[in-house]
């Protein structure tokens, strides 16, 4: 009788011990899942668009940068802003390095024609950049904003006056041709390209590592759930060959552009994207018998902006030629984009814009 009580004691005792032992690993493994849980949740709402890089405010190395919002590392958030002018003629199709620009303005040269100023400002190499065309006035007044680095080939009489005049930092093809190339299987006009290897050179012999501009704000994405099924956004510009749609993607929470009918892509196969795309109405009128215009490019004026899957009507205001260019909302509150690049889309009041 003793010796089965000793036994039945001491299977209770194992017992014990066994359910003590495995409710000590159950707990372990559950406050492990939970701090491995909080951490990736941590991460991914500091910071969804690079989810390695962890911001200053949660305790990492990250800031965002100044141009596009994009969280990088303490040091890259300022390089100085390189400001393409990139011809969008047909014969110029298709473009090199566009899909990879931080911040894009797209408006007409003349006669309908468009022309983009592609703005670059994450330090990343790039080989190859164009076709690199003419300035306008207007564009320049977009780059002074940026106290960017215009890069054009040539420009009309006014905008070269402008450059003059205002000191505007600017590398112009005619005179610095040791920065550009004419690719070969291009016809001119439409073969003037650059890099950013030959750009950075340019930086560094004029000493220029820095931006000086004041940054937009910036919001993390919204939620997949709560972003909407599906958005197009039509832009009529004057001719066919000039037409712009830009479809919404709610997955990677991004628009596409199309061109004429066609996914709009870089000649690597690239395809453009942007995290937002801004309508910017601005008055216009012709100046010279080559069509030319002149674009009111100060004040304020409507603007439709689009992020997250949705539009929505408000206004733009520039006080100066050299300020920043601001946009908000209805209730005149500044809006706060998505991280990532941006497409300002400027057209006429005359044109018919859409979105569904």
């Amino acid at each position: 009788m003793k010796v089965i009580k000793i036994l039945y004691s001491k299977k209770r005792f194992i017992l014990g011990s066994v359910f003590i032992l495995l409710l000590i690993i159950f707990t372990i493994f559950i406050i492990y899942l939970i701090s491995y849980r909080s951490e990736i949740v941590i991460l991914n709402q500091a910071n969804p668009t690079n989810p390695e890089c962890l911001p200053v405010a949660a305790g990492g190395n990250c800031v965002r940068r100044l141009l596009d919002g994009v969280y990088v590392e303490l040091g890259k958030e300022n390089f100085q802003p390189l400001a393409v002018m990139i011809e969008n003629h047909p014969d110029a199709r298709p473009p090199a390095g566009l899909a990879r620009a931080n911040l894009v303005y797209e408006a007409e040269a003349e006669a309908g024609i468009t022309r983009f100023l592609a703005v670059y400002a994450s330090g990343e190499k790039i080989a190859q950049i164009g076709p690199v065309r003419s300035a306008r006035s207007y564009f320049v007044d977009w780059v002074k904003e940026l106290s960017a680095l215009l890069i054009h080939c040539g420009g009309s009489p006014d905008a070269l006056a402008k450059i003059v005049k205002d000191r505007v930092f600017d590398l112009n093809e005619f005179y610095n041709g040791n920065y550009f190339w004419r690719d070969k299987d291009r016809l001119a006009p439409h073969n003037i390209y650059t890099s950013s290897q030959k750009l950075g050179q340019y930086l560094k012999e004029n000493k220029a590592s820095q931006g000086n501009f004041f940054s937009w704000q910036f919001k993390d994405d919204l939620p997949l759930e709560e972003r909407p099924l599906a958005t197009e956004i039509n832009i009529f510009y004057k001719a066919p060959d000039f037409l712009v749609k830009w479809e919404y993607n709610r997955p990677s929470n991004r628009y596409q552009r199309y061109l004429a009918g066609k996914i709009h892509a870089d000649q690597d196969g690239q395809v453009i994207t942007a995290k937002n795309v801004v309508i910017k109405y601005v008055s216009a009128a012709v100046v010279d018998k080559d069509l030319r215009l002149k674009m009111e490019t100060t004040g304020s004026g409507k603007a439709i902006i689009c992020l997250d899957g949705s539009c929505q009507t408000g206004s733009w205001r520039k006080q100066t030629d050299s300020s920043r260019s601001y946009f908000y909302n209805d209730q005149m509150e500044e809006i706060k984009f998505n991280a990532g690049p941006t497409w300002i889309e400027v057209v006429r009041p005359e044109r018919v814009v859409n979105f569904k």
